[in-house]
């Protein structure tokens, strides 16, 4: 199945300029840091986004390329600001307070929060129920391959009640290799279409 997953795929970055990858949720992910404290989190809209209530942090397993080209569109959404919420990369899924807190401040994407933690550049969602769409410029702080793609949905106070929502997607065909990329029915649907439009333009 993957090998047919990438045939398509291939076909489909070969054919479209810039052919938009839609991250997937629909996998399991791991207790990143030992902070999933309270709540849920799950994957809703067919896995392209990510939900989280209560106060968690989790991390998908997979291989993420980041070159200084790489650019993320991150769709952001919460009822409201706890201490921390953002994204980040690890190649585990221990947050260590040297490694990672000190020297991996540039690996991790703040977008809101009472707090401050990684990259400000972003750190603008000040209203909350409302959603926000955030051009992360990836490739201007880290490059490399990562192991762990970390999602924070930090609240320790206020009733740790907070729902936020993640979607992710990149035209960068090499960023991704793991989290899924686009299902498999959607990979199949999209290239039957350019056979059918390449041979009704043949006629």
């Amino acid at each position: 199945m993957k090998k047919l997953v990438l045939a398509i795929f291939s076909v489909l970055s070969f054919t479209a300029n810039a052919a938009v990858i839609e991250l997937d949720f629909s996998d399991t992910f791991a207790n990143y840091g030992n902070q999933f404290k309270t709540g849920t989190v799950g994957a809703g809209d067919g896995g392209k986004t990510l939900s989280m209530f209560g106060n968690n942090w989790v991390a998908f397993e997979g291989v993420y390329n980041i070159t200084a080209d790489t650019i993320l569109q991150v769709t952001f959404f919460s009822s409201q600001l706890g201490e921390l919420h953002g994204f980040g990369f690890d190649n585990d899924i221990v947050f260590d307070n040297f490694e990672d807190f000190q020297n991996g401040e540039n690996r991790y994407f703040q977008f809101a929060g009472t707090q401050t933690f990684g990259v400000q550049d972003y750190n603008t969602y000040t209203a909350p129920n409302t959603i926000e769409t955030f051009t992360v410029e990836i490739g201007k702080f880290l490059t490399g391959t990562f192991s762990q793609l970390v999602f924070i949905n930090d609240q320790d106070k206020s009733g740790a009640n907070a729902q936020s929502s993640y979607s992710i997607a990149t035209s960068d065909s090499n960023f991704v290799a793991s989290v899924n990329g686009p299902g498999v029915l959607t990979l199949m649907l999209m290239s039957l279409t350019l056979m059918f439009v390449s041979k009704k333009n043949r006629k």
